[in-house]
């Protein structure tokens, strides 16, 4: 897979960029539709299907999809390198409190809220490695997200309000405990609404951070 150079393409012969702008905005159109329909595929039927079927669900030309992708894999991997790049842009996007396990709170709330969207799809995306295997084999989501993970962890033990722990089994519990699977199983299987999901799992974490029991009503709810 190639990396973008970040270099800007010079507008063609007589096509002002002004006059281009439409053309872009449509093809980013198209290729977010492409990709939409290549999310319901996999949540239906996993990453075994043509690339034409998803062309067809966008509502665009076969060969408009295969400007975009060179195959059903490569617009795999775009789905799921963006369904990512969400995920951890809307983790960047939080606010952050006074209190470290409010921010806890806060973020298992977005992780339940993300998940519920697209876990169906991501079930069929799993890597058979581990996260911490990841991790050590530099992998940049995984990376991302345990960068982010670790540092609440870390807040929360310095200023007192978690006990001390190893980190990485911290981290490794918090992403098994959200498990895609585990959301959309509370919230499509039994019923349960986001933020019950979120809340119960949420109570699932700290205690296996080791809160006392009668800090997590409040930790939870205050």
């Amino acid at each position: 897979m190639s990396l973008p150079t970040g270099r800007r393409a010079a507008p063609a012969l007589g096509v002002s960029e002004d006059d281009d702008r439409p053309r872009r905005s449509d093809a980013r159109l198209r290729r977010s539709a492409l990709l939409t329909a290549v999310g319901e595929l996999i949540a239906e039927r996993g990453t075994e299907f043509p690339l034409a079927e998803a062309a067809e669900r966008a509502g665009i030309s076969t060969a408009t999809a295969y400007r975009n992708f060179s195959d059903t894999g490569s617009a795999v991997d775009a789905y799921f390198a963006d369904l990512m790049g969400d995920l951890l842009e809307a983790f960047d996007g939080l606010p952050v409190g006074d209190d470290p396990l409010g921010d806890i709170r806060v973020l298992c709330h977005e992780w339940v809220a993300q998940a519920t969207r697209w876990g169906a799809a991501a079930v069929h995306m799993r890597s058979p490695r581990g996260l911490l295997a990841r991790r050590n084999m530099e992998d940049p989501f995984i990376g991302a997200l345990y960068d982010r993970l670790a540092r609440l962890v870390e807040t929360a033990m310095t200023r007192g309000r978690l006990p001390q722990q190893d980190v990485r089994f911290a981290v490794l519990m918090w992403v098994t405990i959200f498990d895609e699977r585990v959301v959309i199983d509370l919230t499509t299987t039994l019923g349960w609404s986001e933020r019950t999901a979120a809340d119960h799992l949420t109570e699932a974490l700290l205690r296996t951070f080791g809160v006392p029991p009668a800090i997590i009503p409040q930790a939870i709810y205050g």
